[in-house]
C-alpha cells in the first residue's frame, strides 16, 4: 500500500469512538474527531524487524495511520492529539474522496500542501536508520521530497520566508501611505532589506 514494502504493511482498524473516549480532550478537540474523522487504520508499521532498517536516535518505530476524513479539512486539533496519544513516529495519510495528503507532527501539527489520489500515492523510504526515515517522510509532507537533510533547518527557512513575504506587504503599504520624509525614506528602506533577505532565502 503506497508503494511501501509488502513487510511493513499491515491493517489494524483503531475504533474511532474507543480511541478518542479514552483521551483528555475539550469539547472542540472531541468535535473533531466526531465531525471530522470518519474512520482511523494502522496501514504500516515501519521498524528494523519489518524493513531492515536499523533504530537510531530513539526511533525504533514509525507507523503509519491512514485516516479517512468526512471533510476535505483535516482536523489539526484531532490529528494532534492523536499523535500524542501514540507512543512512536507517525506519518498520518489524511484521506477524503479519492485524495490523499500527508501530515507529521514536528513541531507541531504539519499537513503538507499536495493533494494527490490515493491510489497514486508513493511513500518513498530513505535513510540509513529510522531517524533518517523519519526526517525523510517529514521532507516529503513538508517539501515533498524525500531529502533526509536539515529538516528542521528548512522548516525555520521556510518559516521565515512566510514571515517575510508578510512583513514586506506591510512594509510596502506603510511606505505607500508615508506622508513625512523621514518616515516614508525609512518605511523603504525597510522594504528593500526584507526583499534582499526575501530574495536571498529564496536563492533569487
Amino acid at each position: 500500500m503506497y508503494g511501501l514494502p509488502s513487510t511493513v504493511t499491515v491493517n489494524q482498524p483503531l475504533p474511532k469512538n474507543a480511541f478518542y473516549q479514552r483521551l483528555s480532550l475539550c469539547a472542540a478537540v472531541k468535535d473533531e474527531f466526531v465531525c471530522g474523522i470518519e474512520e482511523l487504520r494502522v496501514v504500516g508499521a515501519i521498524k528494523e524487524a519489518s524493513c531492515g532498517i536499523p533504530a537510531a536516535a530513539g526511533v525504533d518505530e514509525i507507523s503509519v495511520l491512514r485516516i479517512a476524513l468526512k471533510t476535505d479539512e483535516a482536523p489539526c486539533r484531532a490529528l494532534e492529539a492523536i499523535a500524542s496519544a501514540v507512543p512512536r513516529k507517525l506519518l498520518m495519510v489524511c484521506c477524503h474522496d479519492g485524495s490523499a495528503q500527508l501530515a507529521a507532527v514536528r513541531h507541531g501539527v504539519r499537513v503538507g500542501a499536495r493533494r494527490i489520489a490515493e491510489d497514486q500515492l508513493h511513500i518513498e523510504l530513505k535513510g540509513v536508520s529510522l531517524a533518517e526515515v523519519w526526517d525523510s517522510l517529514c521532507a516529503q509532507v513538508l517539501f515533498d521530497d524525500a531529502d533526509v537533510e536539515d529538516v528542521d533547518a528548512r522548516m525555520a527557512q521556510e518559516k521565515r520566508i512566510a514571515e517575510l513575504e508578510k512583513e514586506a506587504v506591510k512594509l510596502e503599504r506603510k511606505y505607500a501611505k508615508e506622508v513625512q520624509p523621514a518616515k516614508r525614506n525609512a518605511a523603504f528602506k525597510a522594504y528593500k532589506q526584507a526583499l534582499a533577505e526575501l530574495r536571498a532565502l529564496k536563492g533569487e
